[in-house]
C-alpha cells in the first residue's frame, strides 16, 4: 500500500497530536485548581487560620496516640 504523506499526516499524526492537546487541557485545568487552592489555603492561614490548623492537627495527633496506647491518653 503507498500511501501519500498528507495519508500519514492525516490519519496518524494529527490524532496523536490532538489526544495530546486534550491531555494538556486537562493537565492545565488540575493546575489552575491546584493554585487556586493554594492560594486560598495562604489567605485563610494569613488570616489566623493557622492556630486553628495547628489546634486541630494537635487534636488529631492525640485522638491517633490514644488509639495506639489502646484507648489510654498519653
Amino acid at each position: 500500500m503507498d500511501r501519500t504523506i498528507t495519508d500519514v499526516v492525516t490519519l496518524e499524526v494529527i490524532p496523536v497530536v490532538r489526544a495530546a492537546l486534550r491531555e494538556l487541557t486537562e493537565l492545565r485545568s488540575a493546575v489552575e485548581l491546584l493554585g487556586e487552592r493554594v492560594d486560598a489555603l495562604t489567605t485563610e492561614l494569613a488570616e489566623g487560620g493557622l492556630p486553628e490548623l495547628i489546634r486541630l492537627a494537635a487534636g488529631a495527633l492525640r485522638t491517633l496516640e490514644t488509639a495506639n496506647n489502646g484507648g489510654r491518653r498519653p
